[in-house]
């Protein structure tokens, strides 16, 4: 029971995390400038805060699986 709910949740976090990069990805390119007044971050910032949030996850997660 514990493994499936662990691969439930690997599951989960993975699609979070997939639907979180690939916004991150079509920020880099934005279609149109923001107004403005309206503050605008680095797009290649956000991508690698993303993917260091995804792997810091996924590094926990393995080893929350080596504990089962």
């Amino acid at each position: 029971m514990r493994e499936a709910l662990f691969w439930l949740i690997l599951a989960v976090v993975l699609g979070g995390h997939l639907l979180l990069l690939h916004a991150a990805w079509r920020l880099r390119r934005a279609a149109a400038p923001l107004p403005p007044g309206v503050p605008q971050s680095d797009a290649r910032a956000d991508l690698l805060w993303t993917l260091a949030t995804a792997a810091l996850t996924l590094l926990m997660l393995w080893f929350a699986f080596q504990i089962l």
